[in-house]
């Protein structure tokens, strides 16, 4: 079996040399170095006090002369080494299932803007999908706040429990075979619709929404905290860890066999579903010269973000909660989503919350605080037939405040134009390190790095087919594995660099994204707030340096063809670098190959 973990730490800013700070006293020298580790960062803290030795020398005698300083120069920083763009980028993983899984090959990167990323993703991709009992893929993307605790122990457990409450559903459940005939992936059977006809999933969904309900209502239960003898306060700090944590969740399951995507969503990540589909030559929107194949693609949104802007989540609270104002201004009760895992606070009762703020250091209760709770983990499911081709693009809200559904699925699009033949192929594209892959517990205090040194190949995070095999069948049980690039240098041949070398960077605009429904260049159909904010415009760029479709989805969401807007935004530190832009975990799973070629 097949599952991988991907998580972030904040990166160091890496310096090649260690100064020395000298500082001019009345009667003596002192010479400091003063550095300072920072959990999760390598920092060091320097000045440098600008004086020459030779000058030092001359002060010096005549500072011991007179026993005043005669100069001092103000300190200055020095100028830091920040890690390139292409470098954050490059960092994600690459996964090559086993292609009868029906997924042929899953992009992930996460670029973190918190300290550490409260996002992270896992997945899990069968072994053997022609057992019946080992047939379902899963691709989990959490999006923590207020802290990792609950997005990193959903990573570790939210798809094990799930597929374990599938598995003991009765047989007389299971749709295996309705799709079995490949009469779905004939162009005749093509349509607008990413949903044919498809059976009942009541108890199917009812299970998975009842999984998520049951380990939130684990974590965020405070029972024996309460009727602990100890009353101890360091207990239940510890005990109630993730319940003042929070996360939202986004799972896509994929049936091998019924070819039965669910999305199941609980917050405000989101799921894109891309189809391409033959262009109408008479239509005017495919005339330009990036749709004249004769291929687009459809956009189709496979979830709903559950905040305040949601019609259908406004009118829910208020029907449970009449009478109160909790929603204002696109958030319910002054917080951004409106169902989320954890965040206790607004699901214990209110005689609850007063017991744990007397007595175990818990939170004051807020005063708009009257009907608990008004956040909920249960998901909403959507259940979408999915055909050779299709591509599913699933991220956190960092990259939908910067990109709509349509800018990202056409930007998929215009990315394997270029890049079809490596995904469908199963051919990485770049080379592998000597050593390849390192499996490493589920449970390593070792997460995987976001940058990997200059002298480590990004490919070593890339997993080929033959390896992805090899290793799965070495596995029988759902284990998890982390990523860690070896300590080697870029094995990527010569002629294989000057290739993409000689390839110049491409700029496009919004209306020349091969998209089925053209987009307007003047942003009228674009209501994302991040480039305002940025006051700057849309411009997007086709690079050869993105060797993953996640990479070029983050690269255009970060300033796209405003390179010095891509750097600046991605040399920001934590904290100022969260006023600018949020976590982003991305993830995008190819299905099959496309009975309409490349």
């Amino acid at each position: 079996m097949f599952r991988h973990v991907l998580r972030h730490i904040h990166p160091s800013r890496t310096r090649k040399t260690v100064r020395t700070a000298v500082t001019v006293g009345v009667s003596t020298t002192l010479i400091c170095v003063t550095s300072f580790a920072v959990a999760g960062r390598n920092n060091t803290i320097r000045c440098d006090s600008g004086l020459d030795d030779d000058e030092f020398t001359a002060r010096d005698t005549k500072s011991r002369k007179n026993g005043l300083i005669e100069q001092f120069k103000r300190p200055r920083w020095e100028e830091e080494e920040y890690q390139s763009a292409d470098t954050t980028f490059a960092s994600g993983p690459t996964w090559f299932p086993n292609k009868k899984s029906g997924i042929v090959r899953c992009d992930a990167l996460i670029v973190p803007a918190n300290m550490p990323s409260e996002d992270s993703i896992t997945v899990y991709f069968p072994d053997n999908p022609d057992h019946e009992d080992d047939r379902r893929s899963y691709i989990a993307l959490l999006d923590g706040h207020n802290g990792p605790a609950m997005s990193d122990f959903l990573c570790d457990h939210l798809v094990e429990y799930v597929a374990y409450a599938l598995s003991q559903l009765p047989q007389q459940y299971e749709p295996t075979g309705f799709f079995d005939h490949d009469d779905a992936h004939t162009p005749a059977a093509s349509s607008s619709s990413p949903s044919a006809p498809i059976p009942d999933q009541t108890f199917v969904n009812d299970t998975i929404k009842q999984a998520f309900k049951d380990i939130d209502d684990a974590m965020i239960d405070v029972s024996d905290v309460l009727s602990s003898p100890s009353n101890s306060k360091t207990n239940a700090v510890r005990s109630l860890r993730y319940a003042h944590t929070g996360s939202c969740a986004l799972l896509s399951i994929y049936e091998s066999d019924t070819k039965l995507l669910r999305v199941a969503l609980t917050g405000d990540s989101r799921a894109v579903l891309g189809r391409k589909v033959r262009s109408d030559p008479k239509d005017s929107n495919n005339s330009n010269n990036y749709g004249s194949n004769g291929y687009t693609y459809q956009v189709h949104v496979l979830s709903a973000d559950q905040n305040g802007y949601n019609p259908k989540e406004v009118e829910r609270l208020e029907r449970e909660h009449p009478g109160e104002r909790v929603v204002e201004k696109g958030r319910v009760m002054g917080w951004g989503m409106a169902r989320a895992f954890g965040d206790a606070a607004y699901k214990w009762s209110v005689d609850v919350q007063r017991e744990l703020h007397e007595r175990y250091l818990g939170d004051r209760v807020r005063e708009n605080m009257k009907t608990p709770p008004y956040l909920t983990a249960e998901p909403e499911i959507t259940t979408t037939r999915i055909r050779k081709g299709d591509f599913l693009i699933m991220a956190s809200d960092g990259l939908w405040d910067c990109l709509t559904s349509d800018e990202a699925v056409g930007l998929v699009g215009l990315w394997l134009q270029t890049n079809a033949s490596a995904v469908y192929t199963n051919t990485p594209m770049r080379d592998f390190p000597p050593g390849g892959l390192r499996p490493i517990g589920v449970l390593s205090p070792s997460p995987v790095s976001p940058y990997p040194s200059a002298s480590q190949s990004p490919q070593s995070q890339s997993q080929s087919p033959s390896q992805s095999e090899s290793q799965s069948d070495s596995q029988t049980t759902l284990t998890a594995t982390t990523i860690i690039p070896k300590d080697t240098k870029d094995t990527t041949s010569s002629s294989h660099q000057s290739h993409h070398h000689q390839e110049e960077p491409k700029t496009y605009s919004r209306s020349q994204l091969p998209l089925s429904k053209k987009l307007q260049n003047n942003g009228t159909d674009d209501t994302t707030p991040m480039y305002p904010w940025w006051h700057t415009p849309k411009q997007f760029v086709l690079t050869p340096k993105d060797f993953s479709a996640a990479a070029h989805l983050a690269r255009n969401a970060l300033g796209g063809a405003d390179k010095d807007l891509t750097e600046a935004l991605i040399s920001l530190v934590p904290p100022r670098a969260r006023r600018y832009r949020d976590d982003i975990a991305i993830a995008v799973a190819f299905f099959l190959r496309d009975f309409l070629g490349f």
